[in-house]
């Protein structure tokens, strides 16, 4: 996973360039540094319980002495892990390979917020992984809110830019995390952005919890060995 996310990081960074040159590859790659951890979080967790379906292994977590929510919270440690070191790649790689070492140096320091954005697309993914269980479409829902952040999330492209989207955009991970990153990188005021993406955060762990709790509890009440 890390070499595909430093080549993504390195892909939008020039990309970046292309289109706004420096402060455009700037731009791209305090964005790029965040997006990279779907890679993991929206994307690889929403893979995770539909491995349990695929072999058979999901009425060992509806009869564990766990519930299944905190199960599949357990299991996504090495997820968050994975994700904050490809964040650390990024800036210790792409960074310098870009010129944008000096950025990489004030982003250093920011690191606690990329992790608040680890944890709130991790959040999502949950949700995902949830939400596509019994359709099998968990490749299709992770993916689609990947590639929505990168619409719609402030990512590469700043946020006000596509207008009606930008309501889409609020309710997503990474996006008000972005928001703050970038403001403290301008030394700007970012608490409010930050408790907008905690708030955000938490709602999609909400949507997971609930959701893993009706599914769990209506497969063991018709005796399924799957979350419906």
């Amino acid at each position: 996973m890390w070499p595909r996310a430093v080549l993504q990081c390195l892909f939008l960074t020039l990309l970046g360039r292309v289109v706004g040159g420096a402060e455009g590859a700037r731009f791209a790659f305090v964005g790029a540094a965040a997006l990279i951890v779907t890679l993991r979080t929206t994307t690889g967790l929403s893979d995770m319980p539909m491995r349990d379906k695929l072999y058979g292994t999901l009425p060992r977590v509806h009869t564990g002495h766990l519930s299944p929510i905190v199960v599949l919270a357990t299991r996504t440690v090495p997820y968050l892990v994975d994700a904050l070191v490809a964040v650390v790649l990024c800036l210790l790689v792409v960074g310098p390979v870009t010129g944008n070492a000096a950025t990489s140096l004030a982003l250093a320091p920011l690191l606690p917020l990329y992790a608040v954005v680890v944890l709130t697309s991790a959040a999502a993914g949950l949700a995902c992984a949830a939400l596509a269980v019994r359709a099998g479409v968990d490749e299709l829902i992770g993916n689609g809110l990947s590639y929505l952040i990168i619409a719609v999330g402030g990512v590469l492209i700043p946020p006000g830019v596509l207008g009606w989207a930008d309501a889409l955009g609020s309710v997503l991970p990474i996006r008000h995390g972005l928001q703050a990153i970038r403001a403290a990188l301008a030394g700007e005021p970012w608490l409010a952005h930050l408790a907008a993406e905690l708030g955000v955060g938490l709602g999609w762990a909400l949507l997971a919890l609930v959701t893993v709790a009706r599914q769990t509890r209506r497969a063991r009440r018709r005796g399924d060995t799957d979350f419906y």
